[in-house]
C-alpha cells in the first residue's frame, strides 16, 4: 500500500486546503485518491490510458494537450511520481486553471518547484490558486 510511503501528510495537506483536487496520471496507484475521497474531498482523476476503479472517476486526458473542460472549478493538481518530462506541461496547465499544483517525485528529481515539507512528507508546490505567480517561498 501506498499509505507506507508517507502519503497520510500529504492526504491531510491537500484536504485541509483545497476543495476540489484532480489526480493527473493516476496510473496504478489510487491509494491518495482514495484517502482523499474519505475525507470528502471533490475529486476525479486522470490518465492518458483507461484505468478503473471502484469509487472513483478516472478521465481519459493527455495533459500534453489536456481537454479543459475536464478542469473546471478545480482547485488544485497533484501527481503521484510523474515523469520528470510530464511536470512542465502540468505546471502550464495549473497556470492556465489559476490552480495549485503538487508534485510528489519518484525520488530526488529537482522540479523547480518551491520543495515543501508538510508532516512526514515532502513535495514540490507551484501556488497559481493564492498567488497567481507560481512558485512562492
Amino acid at each position: 500500500m501506498e499509505a507506507c510511503r508517507r502519503i497520510d501528510s500529504l492526504v491531510e495537506y491537500i484536504s485541509g486546503r483545497y476543495a476540489k483536487a484532480i489526480e493527473v496520471g493516476i496510473g496504478h496507484f489510487p491509494d491518495v485518491a482514495y484517502s482523499l475521497i474519505d475525507r470528502q474531498l471533490n475529486l476525479l482523476a486522470t490518465d492518458i490510458l483507461p484505468f478503473a476503479y471502484a469509487g472513483l472517476t478516472v478521465v481519459m486526458d493527455d495533459v500534453t494537450a489536456p481537454a479543459f473542460d475536464i478542469y473546471k472549478n478545480v482547485n488544485v493538481l497533484y501527481s503521484m511520481r510523474p515523469p520528470p518530462e510530464l511536470v512542465p506541461y502540468m505546471v502550464r496547465l495549473a497556470e492556465k486553471l489559476s490552480a495549485d499544483l503538487i508534485v510528489k517525485p519518484l525520488s530526488a528529481e529537482y522540479l523547480h518547484g518551491r520543495l515543501t515539507k508538510y508532516g512526514n512528507t515532502t513535495f514540490y508546490l507551484w501556488n497559481y490558486r493564492t498567488t497567481g505567480k507560481g512558485v512562492t517561498t
